[in-house]
């Protein structure tokens, strides 16, 4: 079981670890599509690769998952509040589920500053959702 285990997580080590570049005109707007990045410091199961953030009203949106190819899923009425000019806390139903931040992440070729999205959203569910990833 552990080998199986150590595998796996380095399979997802691997695919997070891909040479494709974070977009250089992120401005820092939450809309967009982002791409999951695995910081092997901050390690959390993923489970999904992308995530597509949309508008739906005055500071809400919406995210759109697939979960591995296992069906497409949508949390909706996601609130974004700024907390500084790099800082915003994503709330739904008044519960924290994620921050967007402008910080310092991990990987194979080491460190950079760019924007992050990160979600815990119901993790031990059928439905839930664990990421961390940057702008595509």
């Amino acid at each position: 079981m552990k080998t199986t285990t150590f595998l796996f997580v380095l399979l997802l080590a691997l695919v997070g670890c891909r040479k494709e570049t974070i977009s250089q005109v992120d401005d820092g707007t939450l809309p967009g599509q982002f791409r999951m990045q695995i910081d092997p410091v901050r390690c959390a199961m993923p489970t999904t690769q992308r995530i597509t953030v949309q508008v739906t009203g005055a500071d809400t949106y919406q995210f759109t998952y697939d979960r591995f190819g296992a069906g497409s899923y949508k949390l909706a009425d996601i609130k974004a509040t700024k907390l500084s000019a790099t800082s915003h806390d994503l709330t739904l139903n008044g519960q924290s589920i994620g921050q967007y931040n402008f910080e310092e992440i991990r990987d194979l070729k080491g460190t950079k500053t760019c924007w992050v999205l990160e979600v815990h959203h119901a993790v031990g569910t059928s439905e839930g959702l664990a990421f961390m990833g940057v702008k595509e």
